[in-house]
């Protein structure tokens, strides 16, 4: 009876260390995953933001010719993804900023009436690229009003 009841204590005693085991693997594993995903996957996010920023101005306003598009409304699209847009508006002055990830953007500026028409000048670059994370990228837009709209 003395052998039963040690082996009996024993197995139950590795049972129970088993468990804690395998309870311990599950928890360090776990950890560990969320470690390497919060970490790896996103440690490098912030050196892939890169600044553009110019000044708009509309060459022909009918009063007074060329003049900054103070509040001007302008829509950057990131090559290949229709969805991915980044928007802002030129301040009274003209100047616009924005934060964008590196890459290749679309311009797009639309006449905001009921007559849309694309108001970006017919010489004026349709596409900027934004790859430094050190230096912003100079990016002055130039509009127009179509002679059949003014």
């Amino acid at each position: 009876m003395g052998k039963k009841h040690c082996r009996r204590s024993r197995d139950k005693l590795m049972k129970h260390f088993l468990k804690i085991f395998l309870i311990a693997m599950l928890v360090l594993s776990f950890v560990s995953t969320v470690t390497l995903t919060v970490f790896s996957d996103d440690s490098d996010v912030y050196n892939q933001i890169a600044t553009i920023k110019g000044k708009v101005q509309l060459l022909n306003q009918p009063e007074f010719g060329k003049v900054p598009a103070g509040g001007q409304y302008l829509v950057f699209q990131r090559e290949g993804c229709k969805r991915c847009l980044v928007a802002t508006n030129a301040d009274e002055n003209g100047n616009y900023k924005i934060l964008v990830g590196r890459g290749k953007y679309k311009v797009i500026v639309y006449n905001p009436s009921s007559v849309k028409y694309d108001m970006l000048a017919p010489d004026q670059p349709k596409f900027v690229t934004a790859n430094s994370v050190i230096q912003d990228t100079q990016f002055d837009i130039d509009l127009v009003i179509p002679d059949d709209k003014k």
